[in-house]
């Protein structure tokens, strides 16, 4: 059986109030050349049964359970390791795709074959049309000088399969797995900005980033992640950008910090995480100062 030219992958961890209709979604897609791959993290309601169910009665989706509960990224790993398409699109299991998105997406890859990334762009643009490609410097540039490029969710992009593993899938950055990848993506390979809007994301009180502790988590990770990239080898800018980049990333944690002692009112959250960020108390107060 020939590949299909996409796999959509699902992961799943007891989302039995969502699941159906976010099969429901991908399988009323324009674009038919997909495969469905559903993969079960151990759901203890009843998700298992709907798989099974949804694989039962259509043959694009295919179904599978763990053994033991992975967890998120690394469920996410063995959702590819199983794809047999030449793109990866990942659809949480309480999201929902357009019937258009699909084809919007792999059009897009198609188009630009060099680019291991296509991202569904959550800002408008105002210089070039939708679909754009930036090379690996004009995408860091964005990322870490300017507005940003990067901040898409796993619902949002679509992968090219071979870049996906040849650049080693996700790595262990909990909640910015995805965003560490996408930097590692973009230091080699260009990346697409695609249209806004293609996923809808549903708002739930089970989501990750929506806890109490979430505020806190992405914040320390965020500043720890940008840091890690900007000092890697495969940094893509020139060492003057490389260090204007470092220097507003730790100005803007310093940002960060001061806004969550006064205005979120947690001094001792913001303290603790100077004191783990390594900042000097000479760049906690640049943060009161306009970015260079």
């Amino acid at each position: 059986m020939q590949a299909p030219s996409v796999s959509v992958l699902v992961t799943v961890y007891n989302r039995e109030a969502y699941l159906d209709a976010c099969l429901d979604s991908i399988l009323a897609s324009t674009w038919q050349d997909f495969e469905v791959v559903v993969v079960d993290d151990g759901s203890g309601d009843g998700s298992v049964a709907i798989g099974e169910r949804y694989a039962a009665r259509n043959a694009r989706v295919r179904f599978f359970r763990n053994d033991r509960n992975l967890g998120d990224y690394p469920n996410r790993m063995r959702a590819a390791e199983l794809a047999k398409g030449r793109f990866l699109k990942y659809v949480d299991s309480d999201d929902l795709i357009y019937p258009h998105s699909l084809a919007i997406m792999v059009e897009a890859m198609s188009r630009f074959p060099e680019a291991a990334l296509g991202l569904s762009y959550s800002l408008p643009e105002d210089e070039t049309p939708y679909p754009l490609e930036l090379k690996p410097a004009e995408a860091w540039r964005r990322q870490f000088l300017g507005r940003g490029c990067l901040g898409c969710g796993p619902s949002g992009t679509i992968l090219r399969r071979d870049a996906f593993f040849e650049a080693g899938g996700f790595r262990d950055w909990g909640v910015l797995s995805d965003t560490d990848l996408w930097c590692r993506l973009t230091a080699r390979w260009p990346v697409v900005l695609l249209p806004p809007g293609l996923v809808w994301w549903r708002r739930h009180e089970g989501q990750e980033f929506i806890k109490d502790n979430a505020a806190a988590v992405y914040l320390e990770k965020g500043f720890a992640l940008a840091l890690d990239a900007l000092t890697s080898p495969a940094c893509p800018l020139t060492e003057s950008e490389r260090r204007a980049a470092l220097s507003r990333a730790r100005q803007h944690h310093a940002r960060r910090l001061l806004s969550l002692a006064f205005r979120g009112r947690q001094p001792a959250l913001a303290w603790r995480l100077f004191l783990a960020s390594g900042l000097g108390v000479g760049q906690l107060l640049q943060g009161f100062g306009r970015y260079r």
